[in-house]
């Protein structure tokens, strides 16, 4: 198996809340959104790319809930039949484990399949 990161992470080393100003605001954070407005057509061209050799998606649990939470009703985005459509696992402590979820350990962490 071979794991591929992609992550979005600012020239000042910010990962936190890029797609919307509310996406995460843990800690105080209140720059979220940082992200979208720097997104153009072909960027979105190479993100597809790059999804579309996805064979599965790996979250952690406060992103997998914030995914689960917003990616279901966006039908009409670009990328919204492949991230919806491909099984998506949770790295997580602290996440239950869901029904219809399995279970896979390595080195500490416990990814589980998520039930969407």
């Amino acid at each position: 198996m071979r794991l591929v990161v992609q992550e979005f992470l600012s020239l000042d080393g910010v990962s936190q809340g890029p797609g919307s100003p509310d996406e995460d605001r843990s800690d105080g954070f209140d720059r979220g959104g940082w992200f979208v407005p720097h997104l153009d057509e072909e960027f979105v061209e190479v993100a597809g790319t790059w999804l579309g050799n996805a064979d599965a998606l790996l979250f952690g649990r406060r992103t997998y809930e914030n995914f689960a939470r917003d990616w279901p009703t966006m039908t009409g985005h670009p990328f919204a039949p492949l991230m919806n459509g491909l099984p998506k696992y949770v790295a997580s402590h602290t996440w239950p484990r869901a029904r219809g979820t399995r279970r896979r350990s390595s080195t500490g962490m416990s990814p589980r399949r998520s039930p969407r």
